[in-house]
């Protein structure tokens, strides 16, 4: 007659772990309904060898059949889930439904809601894999005799139906303790994204053990989040050039290419590409970029873009161009008040804003008149006093805007301004026809002059004739 350790097939142990590992490893072999006299000799041999232990966690003798398949199936379950090779596969996870399936309904119904417990208390687990096990025991269908709450079970289905946030399977070559931080840090992320936004950044500022998944659904979901926040993480660059080259024709890749390069902080190689987009898809959200970029790179052009980028905007809902007044925006208020508290900004753009938010300070001085961008402040501050800038200002920003060499930025601030000078001394339409503009001019000098013209007047005239026409043909064109 075989000793219980011959059965169990183990040398002589009082290592409880080592029995019931083999126990275990026999029991599939031996099912009480096919081969009842097999199992009573294991079931016999497993524990006579349990006696012979000093070990607290020997096992009780059970008269229900069932309970040692039940206790086998939790065990492969707990195996399974902490398989850091196995756990996020779901052809692992079909093998062991196919252990499911060999056992009658009464040991599956008795198993059914203890899987249930264990898949609740088990973090990192695939949902996508713990699907298949949900609809195999029909979890969704519920029951009244359950071990297990019922909140917690339907919070459980609630992320089951969610799924990953991306293929876990991806992970299984790394090391588990990179695979669940991988998993918790992004599981955070969601959760922060959603729910608490403002503390997202801080977040990301945490350093550990993760890394991005070779996932393009969930590397474009990275690329949206962080560009919402204005986050910029430099290894999804590649990420968005290649979904800007995939799709040419989609202005939403674009957007998060460019986007990425400003969060990551380009400087002016990224100026010209920028400046293109702004003019050929403008958006609220390329303002911002364009705005956010000149704020890094140019702060003592912030004020003024912010007027061009301001007075583009003021339209009606039929499209029509609406009279532009400087800083009567809360938007203008609020992106000068903080750049003016920067510290960023020269005394001539602190002085400009500070005369705009009505913080008492005097015009413009001629002590900055060695400013290089002395010449557009003096254009602005005229029109944002909503005064006529001198004709020779003008033509001298006119100058300036046909050089062949002009910054893209300074173009825009020009135009902007001379658009607004356009405005402010035709208070007549401009009529555009065949792509030439046809524009008629009333000076409020004519008035002064008692309905005469003198020689300045009529100087002055052609000379607004010249500038409305030539900012007209740069809109267009």
């Amino acid at each position: 007659m075989k000793t219980c350790w011959q059965v169990l097939g183990i040398e002589a142990t009082t290592d409880t772990d080592a029995i019931r590992q083999a126990y275990l490893a026999l029991l599939p072999s031996f099912h009480p309904e096919t081969d009842p006299q097999g199992f009573k000799q294991l079931r016999e041999a497993y524990e006579n060898a349990l006696q012979g232990t000093t070990s607290p966690a020997i096992t009780v003798v059970d008269e229900d059949p069932d309970t040692p398949w039940v206790n086998y199936l939790r065990e492969i379950f707990g195996d399974l889930l902490a398989d850091g090779e196995r756990r996020f596969q779901p052809q692992a996870w079909q093998e062991f439904i196919q252990q499911i399936n060999k056992l009658s309904i009464s040991q599956v119904e008795k198993s059914r809601w203890w899987l249930c417990a264990i898949a609740m208390k088990t973090f990192p687990i695939s949902y996508s894999c713990l699907k298949l096990l949900s609809d195999r025991l029909a979890w969704e269908q519920g029951s009244d005799n359950r071990d297990v709450d019922a909140e917690e079970v339907e919070d459980l289905l609630f992320e089951i139906r969610r799924g990953d946030l991306f293929d876990y399977s991806l992970l299984l070559h790394l090391p588990v303790a990179v695979q669940n931080q991988t998993i918790a840090f992004y599981d955070a992320l969601d959760n922060t994204f959603f729910e608490h936004p403002l503390y997202f950044a801080q977040l990301m500022a945490q350093h550990g053990a993760w890394i991005i998944p070779d996932n393009l659904r969930f590397q474009r979901r990275l690329l949206r989040w962080f560009s919402t926040l204005h986050l910029g993480i430099a290894e999804l660059l590649p990420v968005a050039l290649a979904w800007q080259e995939a799709e040419p024709d989609n202005a939403t890749p674009g957007y998060y290419y460019l986007a990425q390069r400003v969060f990551c902080g380009e400087g002016d190689s990224l100026l010209p590409e920028l400046y293109a987009q702004w003019w050929a898809h403008p958006s609220t959200q390329l303002d911002d970029l364009l705005l956010r970029w000149c704020r890094q790179h140019r702060p003592d052009f912030f004020p003024l873009l912010v007027m061009a980028v301001e007075g583009r905007e003021q339209v009606d809902i039929n499209a029509e161009q609406l009279l532009y007044i400087p800083g009567s925006s809360a938007r203008s208020c609020l992106l000068w008040a903080e750049a003016l508290h920067s510290g960023a900004l020269s005394p001539l753009s602190e002085s400009f804003i500070a005369r705009r938010l009505n913080y008492g300070a005097p015009a413009v001085s001629e002590a900055h008149s060695q400013h290089p961008y002395w010449l557009l402040y003096q254009v602005a501050d005229s029109l944002a006093c909503a005064e006529e800038p001198s004709a020779a200002l003008l033509q001298s920003l006119v100058t300036k805007l046909d050089a062949p060499d002009i910054c893209p930025l300074e173009a825009l601030v020009i135009r902007g301004l001379l658009g607004r000078a356009a405005a402010v001394a035709t208070p007549c339409e401009a009529v555009v026809a065949d792509e030439e503009p046809v524009t008629t001019v009333t000076s409020p000098s004519t008035e002064e002059s008692g309905g005469g013209f003198g020689l300045w007047q009529v100087i002055k005239i052609i000379l607004f004739i010249g500038v409305v026409g030539h900012v007209l043909r740069q809109f267009m064109h």
